[in-house]
């Protein structure tokens, strides 16, 4: 018997009894009777691996949910994200996408593509640093989670041109989380722009538009700036759980 998977397989479960209830260290280790320490460094294993997230205290983190297929939330945020994703596609006559975090990949829950001689086709699931709606996801990571996911999945590379230390890469992540936006342009001269969609202040999701860069003219950067504020607030006051 393997005690620390067993102490670990105790830790779910037991923040799997109470979902919605952020739990502090000593909430964790008292009723498991395990050492504050050895309990602390269990559970930043299992957050560097995403199965644990901190807010004010412990919750389930993302991964566990990916075991059991158990994404109500993410079923949530697209039933409420459809309709105004529809109406943004329509308006910039772009296609616009709805992603989150998988492990070191922006995961795709819903793609509304606006169909054009010249359009860009994005894979469901790419590398973080390869898109603006990951870009964007990352930056907005609390900063143990952000450095955890430096931690195990390594710096851009030349993914991400001038990133080429811990210290850059969490400067522009900062520049990002100001702005409130991300931008990527990619070797194939797509360029897509990220904004945040949140609820109760948490960035659950990231909304993209993408197009090419030849549409990318000053009125055209306007009109997207405009229209993806407006319709990740839409969606954002839409989320409710």
């Amino acid at each position: 018997m393997i005690q620390v998977l067993n102490r670990a397989l105790d830790i779910l479960e037991l923040l799997s009894r109470n979902l919605d209830k952020e739990h502090s260290l000593g909430e964790i280790s008292g009723p498991l009777n395990l050492n504050s320490g050895t309990c602390s460094n269990i559970i930043k294993t299992m957050m560097s691996r995403g199965y644990i997230e901190k807010r004010k205290g412990y919750i389930l983190g993302r991964q566990a949910y990916y075991l059991t297929n158990n994404f109500s939330k993410e079923k949530e945020i697209i039933k409420c994200a459809k309709g105004p994703m529809k109406n943004l596609s329509n308006t910039l006559k772009e296609s616009c996408v709805l992603s989150v975090l998988k492990n070191n990949s922006r995961r795709t829950l819903h793609n509304k593509t606006f169909i054009q001689e010249l359009q860009a086709n994005p894979r469901n699931e790419i590398n973080v640093y390869q898109t603006a709606t990951g870009k964007l996801l990352l930056a907005y990571l609390e900063p143990v989670d952000r450095n955890a996911f430096i931690k195990t999945y390594g710096l851009p590379g030349e993914m991400w041109e001038g990133v080429d230390s811990e210290h850059a890469l969490i400067a522009e992540l900062q520049k990002i989380n100001k702005a409130g936006y991300a931008i990527h342009y990619t070797e194939a001269n797509i360029v897509g722009i990220a904004m945040p969609i949140f609820n109760k202040k948490k960035v659950v999701a990231g909304l993209g538009v993408y197009l090419p860069e030849n549409r990318y003219t000053d009125t055209m950067k306007n009109k997207i700036f405009e229209h993806l504020a407006e319709t990740a607030k839409t969606i954002s006051d839409r989320i409710t759980f």
